[in-house]
């Protein structure tokens, strides 16, 4: 079976997974709420967000993983990088109904603090109504590791080629991940929306 890239461009988009498959929600800089709900057995959700953020820029973003069905898949992973004063803002909820048994469902946030003058805000939430599931869910915020730039440098890199490694490092895990489940160049839409 096929991934299927969904790539969201809007400020709210509300998807419906409601055939087995592989699917792929990207999303990068916008703001407003993206909203996943599984109605399916053997549903692979993957929603994977980059937020390159600089100057005054501010984003928020709520996203939804509702599980309706049992034996379905999420994973969520938002990566963050908030230069100069901009800011971020994420409120992330798992919901998994009382007939999604078997359900995994995984969420995590990590934001980069570039600069002293950024701001994050990371919310995190799971609501689990089953009793036969596996989810975890979690946020991570600071700078760039110091021991890392700091080994970078014995290397012989300058400390902004380090940052810029340390950068181009973290990036590299969500083209990594896009990579890995074999995301086709083109870009679907989604075909239902739910309320």
């Amino acid at each position: 079976m096929n991934t299927q890239l969904i790539e969201i461009k809007s400020e709210n988009s509300k998807l419906l997974f409601d055939k087995p498959g592989t699917y792929v929600v990207f999303f990068s800089n916008i703001s407003g709420k993206i909203s996943c709900k599984i109605t399916s057995e053997k549903v692979e959700l993957y929603m994977i967000g980059l937020y390159d953020i600089k100057n005054t820029d501010k984003y928020t973003i709520q996203t939804e993983q509702i599980h309706e069905s049992p034996h379905s898949f999420s994973d969520l992973y938002i990566l963050s990088l908030i230069k100069d004063i901009s800011s971020f803002t994420f409120s992330g909820l798992i919901r998994i109904e009382k007939n999604a048994q078997h359900t995994h469902a995984y969420q995590k946030n990590q934001n980069v603090l570039l600069s002293k003058g950024g701001f994050v805000d990371s919310r995190p939430i799971l609501e689990i109504l089953a009793d036969d599931v596996f989810c975890t869910h979690g946020s991570t915020t600071g700078p760039l590791s110091k021991d890392q730039l700091y080994y970078l440098q014995t290397k012989g890199l300058t400390k902004l080629a380090a940052e810029k490694a340390s950068i181009d490092g973290l990036k590299s895990l969500v083209y990594n991940r896009l990579e890995k489940l074999k995301v086709k160049s083109r870009k679907l839409k989604a075909k239902k929306t739910h309320d």
